[in-house]
């Protein structure tokens, strides 16, 4: 992966998507797959992939063949998928795309995606920002108050929002340093140490971990005209931490497979994506479902489709 991190340094401005050489190792315990079972990577146990999968469970019961393998995210995912670890993975299309055509990784192009889902927004978050004034009555800002305040500071990043950063920061032109930790919670203890000047994530909203933070702030991110080829703007609103329609962007995530062909295979992940696409409306009105829902259509397809 190590030409991937140098592409990212040549690349123009406008380049629409980036890889990276680091892959987190989840601490969850691997599944072992039995007869008739597959196994799901999704994400952390608090995180939108895991409750939109079992969301699906609970509409399509007859899905009982399903286990799910948590992960550090999209990048993890993407390599358990390819190293034929699970039969499916949640994953951010921008990762699918950057291990594509910036790694140039011929595997990728065996991906298929079984169901289009939600977008997921960019949160970048930072500690409040400190403006004192000197003596003539010039103020200076310490931290990162404003999206470009990032460039020459260091944010930390871990799964597929590893990728997200670097595709941002080279599509900005702010060039910030990305820092790779292990999960969420390592990514805040560098912030409020101040190893680190932000935190980026990215993660589909309401995220359960963002509504328990407290001390921090979420920072706008606006939608360059280079970002556009790739993400769409966003808001988010989190009461907890008084954000209220702050600016952000996102990007659209799949559920994806390979290009299974054994006929039993093809038909259990088939069956599987009929019975979601015949109950969205349970997945959109159903009490406790997760409000993602309703940014689903399973009509807007950014890879290509598994038939």
């Amino acid at each position: 992966m190590r030409s991937l991190i140098l592409a990212l340094t040549l690349l123009p401005l406008g380049a629409a998507q980036a890889q990276t050489s680091t892959t987190q190792t989840s601490a969850t315990p691997t599944p072992t797959a039995t007869a008739g079972t597959l196994n799901v990577a999704t994400g952390s146990p608090t995180g939108t992939y895991s409750a939109m999968f079992k969301n699906i469970g609970r509409v399509c019961t007859q899905s009982a063949y399903l286990r799910e393998r948590g992960s550090s995210g999209s990048l993890e995912n993407i390599d358990l998928l390819l190293n034929n670890e699970v039969s499916l993975a949640f994953v951010q299309s921008d990762v699918l795309k950057a291990r594509q055509q910036i790694d140039k990784d011929p595997r990728v192009d065996g991906i298929k995606a079984l169901l289009p889902l939600h977008r997921e927004e960019l949160h970048l978050f930072a500690l409040p920002s400190v403006v004192s004034r000197n003596i003539l009555g010039q103020t200076k800002t310490q931290g990162v108050a404003k999206f470009e305040d990032l460039k020459g500071k260091k944010v930390a990043a871990w799964g597929g929002s590893l990728i997200t950063a670097r595709v941002v920061g080279a599509m900005t032109g702010l060039n910030f340093e990305v820092v790779s930790v292990k999960d969420q919670e390592s990514a805040f203890a560098a912030l409020r140490s101040r190893q680190v000047d932000a935190v980026l994530a990215v993660v589909g909203q309401p995220a359960t971990w963002v509504k328990t933070l407290s001390g921090v702030n979420l920072v706008a991110v606006p939608l360059s005209d280079r970002m556009k080829s790739i993400y769409s703007p966003a808001k988010l609103f989190y009461p907890n931490i008084s954000a209220a329609s702050v600016p952000t962007v996102a990007v659209q995530s799949v559920l994806a497979t390979r290009d299974f062909k054994t006929p039993e295979r093809k038909k259990l992940l088939l069956a599987y994506q009929k019975c979601a696409v015949s109950k969205l409306v349970n997945l959109q009105e159903d009490e406790g479902m997760h409000p993602k829902w309703q940014d689903v259509d399973f009509k807007t397809w950014p890879w290509p489709q598994y038939k």
